[in-house]
C-alpha cells in the first residue's frame, strides 16, 4: 500500500494553516480604518505562517539562499504595494511598481550572480521585474470594477504549486500552494458581501509573491519556460476580458467573470497536463 503519511502534513502546512491564518486576520482586522491594507496583511500573514510551519528549521534570518528571502519579500511586498498604490499619479505608481518588483527579483537572482554572470543576471532580473509589473498593473486595473483577481490568482498559484510539486521543487510548490490557500481565504471572506474587497495593494502583494516564486523556480529548479509562458498567459486572461468589455461598453457581469475564469483555467490545466505527461515519460508517475 502506498505511503500516504506525508499527505496530512502537506495539506496542513500548504493549505489549512495559510487559509486559517489569512481568514483569521481578515476577521480580526476587518474594522481597520485603512481597509485596503487588510487583505494584503492577511495574504502575507497566511503565506508567512505556512512558510515557517514547513521550513522553520531550514530558514536563516540572515539569508543565504533565495528562499530565505521569501518572508522578507512578503512583508516588503505589503509595505511597498501600499506605498505604490497611494502614489498620486499613474506614472509614479507604475514606476514604483517596477522598482518594487526589481528589488524583489534581485534578491532572488543575487545568490546566482557568480554562476550566471552579471549580464545574464541583470537581464533575468529586468525581464522578471517587467513581467511582474505588467501583471500587477493589469490585474489591479481590472480589479477596480471586478471581484475576479483573488479567485483567478488563486487558480494560477494553485496550478503553479501542483506543477512545481510534480516537476521542479516541493518547497516552492508548497509555498505557491500556500499563496493559493491565502487567496482562497480572501475570496471566501468576501462572498457574503465585499467586507474587505481585494484591493490593488493586495493584488500587488499576491502578484509579487507569485512572480518571485516562479523566478526562483526558473532559476534554481529548472522550471520549464513553456510552463512559465502558460501561467503568465493565465494571469493576463482577466485583464483581456475586462478590456474587451470596456471596448464594447458593457458591464462585466457573471458571464464575463465566468469567461475570464475559463480562460484562466485552460492554460493552468494545460500546464498541469504537460507536467503529468513529463512525469509519465520519465517513469515518475
Amino acid at each position: 500500500m502506498p505511503d500516504t503519511s506525508f499527505i496530512i502534513p502537506l495539506i496542513l502546512q500548504s493549505a489549512l494553516i495559510p487559509f486559517a491564518v489569512a481568514l483569521g486576520l481578515l476577521f480580526a482586522l476587518r474594522r481597520l480604518p485603512l481597509l485596503a491594507l487588510v487583505p494584503a496583511i492577511a495574504l502575507a500573514g497566511g503565506f508567512i505562517a505556512a512558510y515557517f510551519a514547513a521550513f522553520h528549521t531550514q530558514w536563516s534570518a540572515v539569508p543565504h539562499t533565495a528562499t530565505d528571502w521569501l518572508p522578507y519579500i512578503a512583508l516588503f511586498g505589503v509595505i511597498g504595494a501600499l506605498a505604490s498604490e497611494n502614489a498620486p499619479q499613474a506614472a509614479t505608481r507604475l514606476l514604483s511598481r517596477l522598482v518594487i518588483s526589481l528589488v524583489a527579483v534581485t534578491l532572488v537572482v543575487w545568490p546566482a550572480l557568480a554562476s550566471l554572470g552579471t549580464t545574464k543576471a541583470v537581464a533575468l532580473a529586468g525581464a522578471a521585474a517587467v513581467l511582474i509589473t505588467m501583471a500587477w498593473t493589469l490585474l489591479a486595473a481590472s480589479g477596480e470594477s471586478r471581484p475576479t483577481p483573488a479567485p483567478l490568482l488563486a487558480i494560477v498559484a494553485g496550478g503553479a504549486g501542483m506543477v512545481l510539486m510534480m516537476d521542479s521543487s516541493a518547497a516552492l510548490g508548497q509555498s505557491s500552494g500556500a499563496l493559493a490557500a491565502a487567496l482562497a481565504a480572501c475570496t471566501l471572506f468576501n462572498l457574503p458581501r465585499a467586507r474587505a474587497a481585494f484591493s490593488a495593494t493586495a493584488t500587488g502583494t499576491a502578484v509579487l509573491l507569485l512572480g518571485v516564486l516562479l523566478t526562483n523556480a526558473y532559476l534554481y529548479a529548472s522550471f520549464s519556460p513553456v510552463y512559465l509562458a502558460l501561467l503568465i498567459g493565465a494571469l493576463l486572461a482577466d485583464p483581456v476580458v475586462a478590456g474587451v468589455d470596456h471596448l464594447r461598453r458593457r458591464e462585466g457581469g457573471a458571464g464575463s467573470w465566468i469567461t475570464a475564469a475559463v480562460l484562466t483555467a485552460v492554460p493552468v490545466l494545460t500546464t498541469i497536463g504537460l507536467a503529468v505527461k513529463t512525469m509519465q515519460e520519465s517513469g515518475g508517475y
